[in-house]
């Protein structure tokens, strides 16, 4: 994919390693039925691994993915982890088929899929999910600078809505400010949703 190629996503993500977990792994953490049973977490994108990390802290077995091998050296060095994280260096959109969970957390990360991609990586993710498991997942919105790229998945707030038929919308937050991506101005208009599959 041109941007992950255009990106040093190893000095992104080392760069990122001290950054606390988001705010999210608490919130999907909760939506799943809190930590009296932790199951299984897919982390896609999982980059320098904070969320990953946060998510085993708890007891959470966690299966992590991303193309960059940053989270690795991380898991040798973190002892504070009462449940697991199984890292998977590959690219998501080769995955045959994910592991069944109870909770799919993504971040800024399935929108870099591309629009030929991300319809099937989506419906793997939805399958790997059981009635009550939960999404907690960013997408980019129309008005982000990546936009005008063929190689970036943008959507609009009625398609987004589209692929949660068959969920139940807990919450939803839209970041649409301009900002910073490494050195370069970015416009971000990026849709969180978190929701637990009905059926």
């Amino acid at each position: 994919m041109e941007t992950a190629e255009k990106v040093d996503w190893a000095a992104l993500n080392a760069h990122a390693a001290g950054r606390p977990a988001r705010r999210l792994v608490s919130k999907a953490i909760a939506a799943a039925g809190g930590d009296r049973h932790p199951g299984v977490v897919l982390d896609l994108g999982a980059g320098a691994g904070a969320d990953s990390l946060q998510f085993a802290r708890r007891g959470w077995t966690v299966h992590a993915y991303d193309s960059d091998d940053t989270l690795a050296a991380r898991l040798v060095e973190n002892e504070r982890m009462t449940g697991s994280v199984q890292f998977h260096h590959t690219d998501i959109a080769d995955v045959p088929v994910f592991p069944a969970a109870q909770i799919v957390y993504s971040t800024y990360t399935l929108g870099l899929l591309g629009p030929s991609a991300l319809p099937e990586v989506w419906r793997k993710l939805v399958a790997a999910l059981p009635r009550g498991g939960v999404m907690a997942v960013d997408f980019f919105g129309t008005n982000d600078t990546w936009a005008e790229r063929s190689d970036v998945a943008t959507l609009p707030l009625e398609e987004i809505d589209e692929m949660f038929r068959g969920f139940q919308v807990i919450d939803r937050s839209v970041r649409d400010e301009d900002g910073r991506f490494l050195a370069d101005k970015k416009h971000w208009h990026v849709i969180t949703t978190l929701a637990r599959k009905l059926h």
